[in-house]
């Protein structure tokens, strides 16, 4: 499946409406969908599918779609009766109800489709797509980023640094005051590299200063939250404010120059209409940001403004947040997910993998457990001690993980995840697959896996200890050539696994 439509205003200045979106192509199959609340722009969407959609939830369908914009006694009604139910349930889950998604899964929903991207559902019936858009997304959000520096002021522009950033909202939230917040990306790769030339660090300083200087005008704060990148609190700022003064701080960057081209600036903001929860007003604004780099169309957007270019960003914040509730649980505890994804891509580069191929295995490796989610608590952590249903409900995870991530992800990553338990010598699960039959990045994914459970059992065990355990497990569960590379490259993939 080719990634989601791109945002198109429906005019210069006006907001972006999901109803004036271009339509997504129409499917050879028929989708057939009973339909629990969701708002007639997504079913227009659907419609233009080819989709039959049925507002009957006992009939006979491919899926129940449950909108997260039902009442809330409608969504726990919902909640009682997922459990019981009998077929699959995807999600279809509005801008800002990335927990309530959360809450379905949890509950008994298979998938989580953000509104915007319902295309993706034609997944359903035609298995053969490869969605992009939630890929590209993830590697916004996880491809790499700075360190947070000394808390204080940015040595590079002389502004407030941004833990000093983070530290001003989370004083505002303790004061149960919920501030206008405000990301400022300047769209830039010479901008966006850890260390610019010299040439854009004085840009950057004389950009820095000019920003606070006309935000104060208006009672603003400005900070340095990353390279390229900063973050205003506005207390008071209202939606209207905030576009008004975004303008001015857009044309402001506009006098400097880029390639002898205006340098781009662009603004995502979010306020209490928004969120009351300063985390998910963070979000919010980040998001609105990175729709705003994208789409090219609009240089300043609130969060109220966001549509058919966060759906998939939705998604995502949905899947990350199941996997932060399950991996505490876990013995190999919180990041572990991240860490696996690190690991994965670079072994996979190691391998010689295409860069696509390397996005999807970091991808899989970061979600591989997120099907843990919705499991009794009790077999959450692994199969330890479990015995019965615990261990025969602990052994779904890789095809409840598989299903969360195809429809969004696509059938590679779907793969990967459902067949990261199967074992070289075929005594795995859940298809028993062997050997060459397991396809190659839940080999990697495997292996990896193995580097973080022992370094999580012991932090201090030796590298040729770790080597002693990876070769005792080549040829019966892990893929020998794959394990060869591993312990060839041991010392880099140690490295990448301790750089978050």
């Amino acid at each position: 499946m080719s990634a989601a439509p791109a945002v198109t205003p429906a005019g210069e200045g006006t907001n972006v409406l999901l109803e004036q979106l271009g339509l997504p192509p129409t499917s050879d199959e028929v989708l057939r969908l009973s339909c629990l609340g969701v708002p007639d722009s997504a079913r227009m969407r659907l419609e233009a599918t080819g989709a039959e959609l049925i507002d009957d939830p006992d009939a006979d369908v491919d899926a129940l779609l449950v909108s997260t914009r039902l009442a809330p006694d409608q969504l726990r009604a919902v909640v009682e009766r997922l459990g019981a139910r009998l077929g699959r349930t995807i999600v279809l889950a509005h801008t800002g109800a990335e927990r309530v998604a959360a809450d379905l899964v949890r509950a008994g929903a298979n998938a989580v489709v953000g509104e915007g991207n319902e295309e993706a559902l034609i997944g359903l019936v035609e298995t053969d797509r490869t969605p992009t858009a939630l890929l590209a997304t993830f590697e916004r959000r996880f491809g790499g980023s700075a360190s947070a520096g000394n808390r204080g002021l940015d040595t590079d522009t002389g502004l407030p640094d941004r833990p000093s950033f983070e530290r001003r909202i989370s004083t505002l939230a303790d004061a149960n005051e919920i501030p206008r917040v405000a990301y400022l990306k300047v769209v830039s790769e010479r901008w966006s590299v850890p260390n610019p030339d010299a040439v854009v660090s004085f840009q950057r300083r004389r950009l820095g200063s000019a920003l606070a200087h006309l935000a104060a005008a208006h009672s603003c704060e400005v900070y340095a939250t990353g390279n390229g990148e900063f973050g205003m609190i506005g207390e008071t700022l209202s939606p209207r404010d905030a576009e008004r003064i975004g303008n001015c701080l857009v044309e402001a960057c506009a006098t400097f120059r880029d390639r002898e081209l205006p340098l781009r600036l662009v603004i995502g903001h979010a306020g209490p209409e928004s969120a009351n929860d300063t985390e998910e007003l963070l979000d919010l604004a980040r998001r609105a940001v990175e729709v705003a780099a994208v789409d090219g169309a609009r240089a300043v957007l609130s969060a109220e403004d966001l549509a058919l270019g966060v759906s998939v960003t939705t998604e995502l914040e949905a899947v990350v947040r199941l996997l932060d509730e399950v991996e505490p649980a876990m013995i190999e505890g919180r990041g572990h997910g991240e860490r696996v994804g690190r690991m994965s891509a670079e072994l996979g580069r190691m391998r010689g993998y295409s860069p696509a191929a390397v996005s999807r295995m970091r991808l899989a490796g970061h979600l591989h457990d997120v099907g843990r989610a919705g499991l009794p608590a009790a077999a959450i952590g692994g199969p330890g001690d479990l015995t019965g249903e615990l261990l025969e409900a602990w052994r779904t995870f890789p095809a409840r993980s598989a299903e969360l991530l195809q429809l969004t992800s696509g059938q590679a990553v779907a793969d990967a995840v459902r067949a990261q338990r199967e074992r070289w010598d075929g005594d795995g699960f859940p298809e028993g697959l062997a050997g060459a039959e397991i396809p190659e990045a839940a080999r990697v994914i495997a292996v990896v896996h193995v580097i973080d459970e022992v370094l999580t059992s012991n932090r201090n065990i030796s590298a040729g200890a770790i080597v002693e355990k990876l070769r005792e497990r080549a040829g019966t569960e892990l893929d020998p050539d794959m394990v060869a590379t591993t312990v060839d490259n041991l010392a880099a993939l140690l490295a990448v696994r301790g750089a978050g």
